[in-house]
């Protein structure tokens, strides 16, 4: 079921996805989503597309949810908001399918962004480092202003000085932007600007310092960006292959399904064989901390484990519900004698606690 705005309404009479059905096995009514839709406005004359998302995103309704997507885009929809405040669950197929989109706006010239994100949601983004992806807003004031310039990047992105040579490898020809270590608003660009100057990367938000026009890549995403001496930025696609997502029951049997999705994953980026099977390796090993430590082997929930490719340094992020890992007083994933294994294999071993429970492990492997 799709309800629309009265803009929308004559513009969506035809292929409208079918009423919910009823499983036949049970007569349970099966998940469903809807959409309310309609054209918001700034005072300053900014305009979007506001959907309202009503129901679950994911493996049931990925259909109905891609339906309306495409319809959108068909419609010349460059600026999308969602409004997720009745979003009431979202798995990683969902997940994988936003960031889908999220690149298909940019490709087009357009934005995409998040309000009003419940905190299971949100809880579940994090886990998943999606957050760092999505233009993540209060509210739909909050994404006009993001999508006219005049909102500093979200804090919560911002990339860790000491991270920023191992996020991201500029392509030949283009040049590295560093990230300011503390977010500051961009300014706005008269007809000629003097560089240096900083802009919000149109993907994942980061402040990025830009020392002089050409073309640029941002170290933390991926995006590419060209700035004219003007100082009008654009932003293209970017060809960063897709996330690996994965739900994992907490049993020892199968935390292969990580390490291999990982060796596949880096053999697949041009990895040698040994570099391969030591991340494959320290992914097992983080995965048998999980299962054991924070959830002693409990196979009935569940940890996330998201896998980023990238040809110059593949990062995997480990997240569960479970029990925070004690390392001891003073002691840290460093010295956890439980992650020796893990520190030895890869390049970086991160870990901190979510803010709702359990813990997150990042590890980044380099293709030396």
């Amino acid at each position: 079921m799709i309800k629309v705005g009265q803009t929308f309404l004559s513009a969506w009479q035809a292929g409208m996805p079918a009423p919910p059905k009823q499983d036949e096995n049970n007569g349970r009514k099966m998940a469903t989503i809807a959409f309310k839709v309609k054209v918001i406005k700034s005072p300053d004359g900014t305009t979007a597309t506001l959907a309202e998302v009503d129901g679950s995103i994911d493996a049931t309704t990925i259909q109905e949810f891609q339906h309306v997507m495409d319809k959108l885009i068909e419609r010349g929809v460059k600026n999308l908001v969602l409004d997720c405040s009745n979003v009431k669950y979202i798995n990683s197929t969902g997940l994988g399918t936003l960031l889908k989109y999220a690149d298909t706006f940019e490709s087009i010239g357009g934005h995409i962004a998040f309000c009003r994100v419940p905190s299971k949601v949100m809880l579940v983004m994090e886990m998943l480092g999606f957050n760092a992806l999505f233009n993540i807003v209060t509210d739909e004031a909050t994404a006009l202003r993001s999508f006219a310039g005049k909102m500093s990047p979200p804090p919560s992105v911002a990339v860790k000085t000491a991270r920023q040579t191992t996020s991201a490898t500029p392509a030949a020809g283009q040049k590295a932007v560093t990230v300011a270590a503390t977010p500051a608003p961009a300014p706005i660009s008269p007809p000629q600007v003097s560089f240096p100057m900083q802009t919000p990367c149109a993907r994942c938000r980061v402040t990025l310092d830009v020392p002089s026009h050409g073309k640029y890549k941002c170290p933390r995403c991926g995006a590419v960006l060209a700035v004219e001496q003007s100082g009008r930025t654009r932003f293209f696609a970017s060809k960063r292959a897709r996330p690996i997502v994965l739900s994992i029951p907490a049993s020892a049997k199968l935390i292969d399904c990580a390490s291999e999705s990982a060796k596949k994953c880096a053999e697949s980026m041009g990895y040698k064989g040994e570099a391969a099977a030591a991340l494959s390796a320290a992914v097992s090993a983080a995965c048998q901390n999980v299962v054991e430590r924070a959830y002693e082997n409990d196979a009935g929930n569940t940890f996330h484990v998201m896998i980023v490719p990238d040809q110059s340094a593949i990062t995997v992020k480990i997240a569960d519900y479970g029990k925070p890992f004690d390392f001891g007083a003073g002691g840290s994933v460093a010295t956890d004698s439980g992650f020796a294994a893990v520190v030895k294999s890869v390049d970086t071993v991160e870990h901190r606690i979510n803010s709702r429970g359990g813990n997150m492990v990042t590890l980044i492997k380099t293709n030396a």
